[in-house]
């Protein structure tokens, strides 16, 4: 458990290849904000409620529960913590609605997906997977909590310190990061980590191009004097510009990698330069997002009017202009 300053690092356990999620315990004269919350698993609350006992404090003195985004692994907790503290949860509505379309058992989200993926390519062995895949989740976000909206441009007061709230999306569509100006400090989320790249997918009923948000929030996050990041993956850093640098390096050159691809083969589908970019020896979980982020190149490049979609047998193609 590092701290820095009022901030505490809160590592939580996952279980998929990314193997932690960095929630953060902000201290404040109020009491305490929690900057999300991990998956609802018995280990994350193992975790919760060492960081509890250690740091000395109640979970009636949480006056605050804060999302930087709707992925599980931010807020799953987020209901159960809720029950916990009885404190007020807030997010964005963009996030708020696109968790009920992930997560609500009423969604139709499930099938919806599979059928998204068989027009882009995928084969049936894999597309029945789908649907139970993303029910699967059902129990690592429940209970839902009630929650309040959170607007781009407006400040909060994450412990004993004023952050502007900053709408930073790409890696999900309401996604928000919290900039504290006096001290330079970002809490970044997923918006910008400082070993792997943020997934930029573009999943069906979002955004129709979210790595072009992507950018813009690069070149949005360009103009904040940073010292510190805390982010949701890794350390805490501070080669705030050099890293964003190396992202949007990591994205053009896919995009020029895809174009080639694409160029060599005539027409592909998204599947096919997923499997070429990312191989196939991936989990159902893996393959989910590699065809997401597959698609959001693919779909940048065609707004860019350097490809075009053709539709032919019930499955989509990608052709050069």
């Amino acid at each position: 458990m590092n701290k820095w300053e009022d901030i505490i690092e809160v590592a939580l356990p996952l279980p998929f290849p990314l193997k932690i999620i960095k929630a953060y315990l902000i201290q404040g004269k109020n009491g305490y904000t929690i900057v999300d919350t991990g998956l609802k698993t018995q280990d994350s609350l193992d975790v919760w409620e060492k960081v509890r006992s250690e740091v000395g404090f109640s979970w009636t003195d949480v006056e605050k529960i804060v999302l930087t985004h709707y992925h599980p692994d931010h807020y799953g907790m987020a209901g159960t913590l809720q029950e916990m503290t009885q404190a007020p949860v807030y997010i964005s509505e963009t996030d708020w609605k696109q968790a009920m379309l992930f997560f609500d058992r009423k969604s139709h989200l499930p099938e919806h997906m599979a059928d998204f993926y068989r027009k882009h390519g995928l084969p049936e062995n894999w597309v029945k997977q789908i649907p139970d895949h993303l029910k699967g989740f059902h129990q690592w976000v429940e209970p839902h909590p009630n929650v309040q909206f959170l607007s781009a441009g407006q400040t909060i007061r994450l412990g004993d310190h004023v952050y502007e709230i900053v709408h930073t999306p790409g890696h999900a569509d309401g996604h928000l990061s919290f900039y504290d100006a006096k001290r330079q400090i970002l809490i970044g989320g997923d918006a910008i980590l400082p070993k792997i790249t943020p997934n930029i997918s573009l999943w069906p009923e979002c955004h129709h191009n979210p790595l072009a948000l992507y950018f813009d929030t690069l070149n949005k996050l360009k103009e904040f004097p940073v010292k510190w990041v805390f982010p949701s993956h890794g350390p805490m850093f501070d080669h705030y510009q050099e890293r964003i640098a190396q992202l949007e390096e990591h994205h053009n050159k896919r995009l020029q990698t895809i174009l080639e691809f694409v160029a060599e083969k005539g027409k592909v589908t998204t599947v096919e330069t997923c499997f070429y970019m990312f191989g196939q020896n991936l989990s159902v979980h893996n393959l989910r997002f590699a065809i997401a982020e597959t698609l959001a190149h693919l779909e940048y490049l065609r707004y860019e009017n350097q490809l075009v979609q053709e539709e032919q047998d019930g499955k989509f193609f990608y052709r050069r202009t």
